[in-house]
């Protein structure tokens, strides 16, 4: 198969797999905001019922604060300027084992570096985190999860297609080179 069908491949099947993506689930789950003053005002409430009800016994005394930790918890990445004009790729790497994966990335990281402009977006189900992090890529997780969850896996494929519908997609084992510029396999 060519890299120009790998691409066209992939791109139908998540168009199939964004097609079927239940839309109320996002609107079901989407995050609400709460105004400042309505957020205060839960907090004054919460917190006078609270005194109340500790006066009457009915609920046991504040824990003492504990003191705060004497260094702060340290991420270790560094940070990437991707800058405001860089276009999202998505790189799909579904079903692939760890060292294939990772050679794929070092490929399209070296890529990257020479044709800048590109901010990655990796969708796989490889835990490999630390390596992950070192790329300086979001990563999408898709876990594998026996019953009664099995049903995870196909709903966040579904879920990811269609959160990243309008944005090129590359197979990760699609055989790319230095003489292979990536804007003309992602020319729709």
């Amino acid at each position: 198969m060519t890299r120009r069908a790998e691409a066209d491949s992939l791109r139908r099947r998540l168009r199939q797999l964004a097609s079927e993506f239940d839309t109320g689930i996002s609107q079901r789950y989407d995050l609400q905001f709460i105004s400042p003053e309505e957020l205060r005002l839960r907090r004054r409430l919460r917190r006078s019922a609270g005194r109340l009800l500790r006066r009457l016994g009915l609920m046991r005394p504040l824990p003492a604060r504990p003191s705060p930790p004497v260094e702060p918890w340290l991420t270790e990445l560094s940070y990437v300027d991707y800058g405001v004009a860089a276009k999202p790729l998505l790189i799909w790497a579904m079903g692939i084992d760890r060292e294939e994966l990772r050679g794929a990335c070092d490929r399209i990281r070296e890529l990257q570096i020479g044709s800048p402009g590109w901010a990655p977006v990796l969708v796989t189900d490889v835990a490999d985190f630390a390596f992950f992090s070192r790329l300086n890529w979001l990563v999408e997780y898709v876990p594998s999860l026996s019953a009664p969850a099995e049903g995870y896996f196909e709903n966040k494929l579904r879920y990811l297609a269609w959160r990243y519908r309008e944005i090129p997609a590359l197979p990760v084992t699609a055989d790319i080179d230095e003489d292979t510029l990536l804007e003309d396999l992602l020319v729709e």
